[in-house]
């Protein structure tokens, strides 16, 4: 009762803080601040109550020593004795709470910080993407300050857990009371739960450190968080000739009101790039806060195993722990889908010494004066290669919530049906949140699947020309090449599309189906290579003397 009701005192006080006119004046890192700074004197309350607790204590083992020697069988000795130790105990409360920190981290100070610098390192690095990647006002400057307003945050949770910590350990005293003067109302297990559960609250750094290394042993630390920075850039090549679709010229162009459609694409990129590292900071803040909840459910379960399961404290621990690794998960699931390997590989058309076997159209784009056919190959060439990085970039952030979802539903019970943690949804959630962090590649597989040689078939060649001028030839081929970029961005769009209808179907939706996502799945992949299936076409149907046929080009 004693914790509840302190945990009301500080939720009340933190949202009359956050509702007052100077929360709306002030980020929300101040008010965290401001209330962990309240909070300072807080254990000095605490120890002077139980100073004064100790006095009243000594002054009833006394009256009780007195009961003892007037009638032996009604005051047992061990009532007097036991008071006149608890009395000494929290006359000396400092020492109490160090034996109990001790028997956590066996005396030795831990300091958590499993991916070099936790919400500080992460906020920094947006801050320095931001910078580089973007400018004025955008996403990644919202993104930012968000990050930059919670940097308080975990000092926030450390000075809660150690207050609830002293809480603890003075009830621990008077359990350990209790239980030796009626030990059968009150077991031991009450006490010395509490003993565990405050030390466990004030060494949370080797509870937080334990609970990391449970997931990623030593971790990919820094890299891990650098590589979920620039895993939207996983797939870098524009279809075209393998040239970087996206550089930095492309923001300059479009500041200078001089942008196409791809440089558009290309900037909105840029300027929500830390998107993923945002993602990133929040699970470690949830990993915090899970951190703590886990320790409180397995005293809880000591307390009352027949209403809280010990699993509530243990799946609460894990989910930290991988919320805290959760750049080192999303390698590791990458790796384990097998994309890792073919992530730079362009799946719509091979790169040879930078020049362009794909495609063989013949433009002049910019002048002015294009033709429709030129309008459209134009087009679709300014947009092709934007549009991969920028839809990988989306399915790499989708993947990354996908996981997070995935850990969260770790704390669910069964009764949850697909969405508890061994339900079809959760392991169809974590099975396409690891498909999307790299779904490019993931086209490119299926593809391979498919054809043997993925998206090389793209160089496009008019097999009957009677009476076409060479003008006319090379506009067919213009508006042949403009469509097939076309299929290409509406393949990877099925493809993605079919990824989250699996995961639906998963989750029990009675709106999706399994052949509508396997028919997205398969048709995003013959979209990709229009060039491929058409040859196999005409091959089929003996037409191969008409129409187009797609080659290399080499």
């Amino acid at each position: 009762m004693m914790v509840k009701k302190l945990l009301s005192l500080l939720a009340g006080v933190f949202f009359t803080l956050l509702f007052s006119g100077v929360a709306y004046a002030q980020q929300f890192d101040d008010v965290a601040q401001n209330i962990t700074i309240s909070m300072q004197s807080l254990p000095g309350l605490i120890a002077a109550f139980a100073y004064l607790s100790g006095v009243v204590m000594g002054v009833s083992a006394i009256f009780k020593t007195v009961d003892h020697v007037s009638n032996p069988t009604q005051t047992p000795l061990r009532v007097p004795v036991i008071r006149f130790l608890i009395g000494g105990a929290l006359f000396s409360l400092p020492i109490i709470v160090e034996a109990a920190v001790t028997s956590i981290n066996g005396g030795v100070p831990v300091l958590f910080d499993p991916q070099g610098g936790a919400v500080d390192f992460l906020g920094s690095l947006m801050g320095v993407a931001s910078a580089f990647l973007s400018f004025g006002a955008n996403v990644n400057m919202v993104l930012q300050f968000m990050i930059w307003s919670v940097e308080y945050l975990p000092a926030l949770i450390s000075a809660t857990a150690y207050i609830l910590g002293m809480v603890i350990a003075v009830s621990a005293l008077y359990k350990t009371r209790d239980h030796v003067e009626d030990p059968q109302r009150v077991p031991v297990k009450d006490a010395v739960i509490r003993y565990i559960t405050a030390g466990a609250l004030f060494a949370l750094p080797t509870v937080y450190t334990a609970m990391y290394e449970t997931i990623a042993s030593s971790g990919l630390g820094i890299f891990g968080t650098i590589a979920s920075l620039i895993g939207p850039f996983g797939f870098l090549y524009s279809s075209q000739a393998g040239a970087i679709a996206c550089g930095p010229t492309n923001i300059l162009t479009i500041l200078s009101s001089n942008g196409t459609i791809g440089d558009v694409l290309c900037t909105s990129l840029f300027n929500t790039i830390t998107f993923s590292t945002f993602l990133n900071s929040i699970s470690y803040l949830i990993g915090l806060v899970f951190g703590v909840w886990g320790i409180l459910k397995v005293r809880d379960h000591v307390n009352d195993p027949s209403r809280v399961a010990i699993s509530e404290g243990v799946t609460r621990l894990v989910a930290g722990g991988a919320f805290f690794a959760l750049p080192f998960l999303i390698v590791v699931f990458q790796n384990t889908t097998g994309t890792a390997g073919i992530v730079a590989s362009s799946f719509a058309a091979t790169a040879l010494n930078g020049s362009n076997y794909g495609f063989n159209e013949t433009l002049a784009c910019g002048g002015g004066s294009n033709s429709l056919d030129v309008a459209m190959g134009c087009f679709m060439q300014d947009i092709l290669g934007p549009s991969q990085i920028v839809l990988n970039f989306f399915t790499y952030v989708a993947g990354t919530i996908f996981i997070m979802i995935g850990i969260s539903r770790l704390i669910k019970s069964s009764q949850e049906g697909p969405r508890g943690p061994g339900g079809v949804g959760t392991f169809g959630t974590f099975i396409v949140g690891a498909f999307l962090l790299s779904a490019t590649a993931m086209i490119g597989a299926f593809s391979g699947s498919l054809f043997g040689t993925p998206g090389t078939f793209t160089y496009a060649s008019l097999t009957y020309t009677t009476g076409m001028s060479a003008a006319e030839q090379q506009a067919a081929l213009n508006v042949v090449s403009a469509v097939l970029k076309f299929m290409i961005i509406i393949g990877m769009l099925s493809f993605v599309r079919g990824m989250f209808i699996l995961r639906e179907v998963a989750e029990g939706s009675q709106q999706a189906s399994t052949m509508s996502g396997v028919t997205h799945l398969v048709g995003g992949a013959l979209a990709v290579n229009l060039g491929p299936l058409l040859n196999a076409i005409q091959s089929t149907l003996g037409i191969t003397a008409f129409g187009v046929s797609f080659g290399t080009g080499l």
